[in-house]
Order: C-alpha cells, then structure tokens, then sequence
C-alpha cells in the first residue's frame, strides 16, 4: 500500500488505485492548519489512521517514513480534487488563510525591540530640539539661568515659576528683558511638554530594559541594556546577532563608514555603537579599537549563550573584560608615533604622465 497526502485529504493506493481515503474539511481554516502541520514534519491524524490500518505502507515523502513508512523514489500518483469535490478557489483560500499565519509567527520580540529603540531616537531627538528652543527664548528674558542648573531643573523652574523674579534663584544681574504674560504663557506650556516627553522617554527606556533583560540578559548585563538594544536591532535579531563573528560586532552601527573604506580606501572604522559604552568612548583614542575587539569578542560569547545555552555568564565575562582593558591600558600607555611618509628619493622631479593613445 501507498499512503499519499494531498491538500485535500491522505488517500491510500494499490497499484495506483485508491483503497481508502480520508478527506480533510472543506474549510480553510481547517485546510491550512493541515498544511502547517505538514510543513512542521508533523504526522496528521487522517495519516496515522491509515497507516495503523495496514501492515506495512510505502510512502514518497521523507516526512513519511520518519513515522515508519518505508520510503520509495518513485512519484506518487497525480489525485484530482475536483472528482472529490474540492474547488480550486477553496484551494486559493486556504493558501492566504496560511501565508496570514506565518505573517503573524514571523512577528519576533526583536521587532518590538527595534520600533521601542527607534521611538526612544525620536523623544530624545525631539527633547532636545524643544530644550534647545525653550533656552533660546527664555534666554531672552533670563538667559543665565541655564549655567546654574542642569536640563530637568531648567524645565521645572520654568514650567512652575515662569518669570525670573518669581525664581528661588538671583535675578538682580540679568542682562535679559522683561517677559510680557503672553509670552510667559507660552514658554511655560513649551516646558510643560519637554517635561512630559522626558517622562514618556524614561517610560519607554524602563520596557526597553526588561525587554532586552529577558531578551538577551548576558549582552544586557555586559553592555547595558540599551546598547544591548541596539546591538540586536542592528544585528536583525537575537539568533543573528549570536551567529555574527566579533569582528562584525565591533563595527554594527558604523556601516556607513565601513562602506567608505571599501569603496575609497579611507581609514576602517574601530566601532560603531560600542562607541557609547564608557569602556570605549572614555579611553584614549589609540586604545579604543583594542578595546573594542575585545569586547565585542566577550559580547558574542554572550549572545551565543542567550540564544542558545540560557545559561548566565555575563559575570565571569565581565571580569575578564576588566582584566582585558587593564591590559590594554597597560601596554599601551603612550601615543603611538606615526611614521611621516617621505618622497621616495628615486622618483623623478618634474615628470610628466605618460600620455595613451
């Protein structure tokens, strides 16, 4: 006996004949379900029924003959479904009712993850333009009250006092002109909502870190969480990011310039966003590719255990990295020389190009 599946039904053959048959609904919903299953190497009921019936089946389908099939290279015979009343639209429906399923799986936390990393750009971007407006108009009335305080005490003080001689803070020598009711109206909104998206950032920063602390909780606990965020965004994914050697890594965030040595020969990039991680950025700039390829070799370590082992070991990793850059610190306490490039002494003064054609 020959067991053969169908979109439409498992059928059993002799000799090119039909025995028995076990006809799926005609639902598509019920249809791509079966089909799923079949692209999962999964066995379907109507399969295991009929094999049970027989003593021995032959199949054509390696999927098959893991459940006790014995596999056979000749082509299974052609079934029409229209002579067991299936349409062909019914075929056409359950086909989009499955590709919308695998649009829905394709969905991952990484993609999340990429929309929260993109969202948390776009609030600092906008927090920033908004502050440095806010301290240019304001600044016409009480323009030093920005050197006595940080950003979030700025924006308090103005949201919640408006003029400067409502302040808690000397006014006597400002050199800024008075603030008429409207404007001081205006200014204080203006603070009111650079304080709101400073609220809403640390919000969105809050889910980004249990989203990359459950996530990938290694590369999170070795560079922070928000690196760590960026390191898999760039990567496209957690499983990406494990499988990308270190030399990779070190460079994710810096494609552009990476692109430009390529094409014109200019100077290789030695990070990209590693760059932002304080083991980098506040090193001296001769030690900082060392220090990058060191860490972004502990940092594939880390996604590999992420996506594969779940074990922690970020701790042990960290440590080593610490033993690493004091070592690079180390040996490389001084600048470098560089080597002035001379004329070579036995080109010719004065020669022309030769000329082609």
């Amino acid at each position: 006996m020959l067991l053969v599946t169908t979109w439409f039904g498992s059928f059993l053959l002799d000799e090119g004949k039909v025995v028995r048959e076990r006809l799926f609904p005609k639902e598509p919903g019920a249809l791509s379900d079966r089909m799923a299953r079949v692209e999962d190497w999964k066995l379907l009921d109507e399969e295991r029924e009929l094999m049970a019936s027989v003593d021995e089946v032959f199949v054509a389908e390696p999927r098959l003959e893991r459940a006790g099939g014995r596999l056979m290279t000749a082509r299974a015979p052609f079934l029409d479904a229209a002579a067991y009343g299936f349409e062909r639209a019914l075929l056409h429906a359950a086909m989009v009712d499955l590709g919308k399923r695998k649009m829905r799986k394709a969905i991952r936390p990484e993609d999340h993850l990429r929309q929260a990393i993109g969202s948390l750009d776009d609030l600092l971007k906008q927090e920033n333009l908004l502050l440095e407006r806010l301290r240019e108009w304001y600044g016409l009335h009480f323009p030093e009250l920005a050197r006595f305080v940080d950003d979030r005490t700025y924006l308090e003080l103005i949201a919640t006092h408006g003029r400067r001689d409502r302040m808690p803070i000397d006014y006597t020598d400002s050199v800024g002109a008075d603030l008429g009711a409207a404007e001081e109206e205006q200014v204080r909104d203006m603070a009111r909502i650079a304080q709101a998206l400073a609220e809403r950032r640390g919000k969105l920063e809050a889910y980004l870190e249990r989203s990359v602390r459950g996530l990938a909780p290694n590369v999170s606990d070795l560079t922070g969480p928000v690196i760590a965020a960026r390191l898999v965004t760039l990567a496209g994914g957690l499983d990406e990011l494990a499988r990308a050697p270190a030399g990779t890594i070190q460079v994710l965030g810096a494609e552009r310039a990476l692109f430009r040595h390529i094409r014109s020969g200019t100077a290789p990039p030695k990070h990209g966003v590693l760059f932002q991680h304080p083991l980098v950025h506040r090193a001296p700039p001769w030690q900082r590719g060392s220090i990058s390829r060191a860490f972004a070799g502990k940092i594939a370590i880390a996604a590999r255990a992420d996506a594969f082992t779940k074990r922690r070991i970020s701790d042990g990793l960290a440590a080593d990295l610490r033993r690493t850059v004091e070592e690079i610190a180390r040996r490389k306490q001084t600048k470098p020389e560089r080597r002035k490039r001379g004329r070579d002494p036995s080109r010719r003064e004065g020669r022309r190009p030769r000329r082609r054609g």
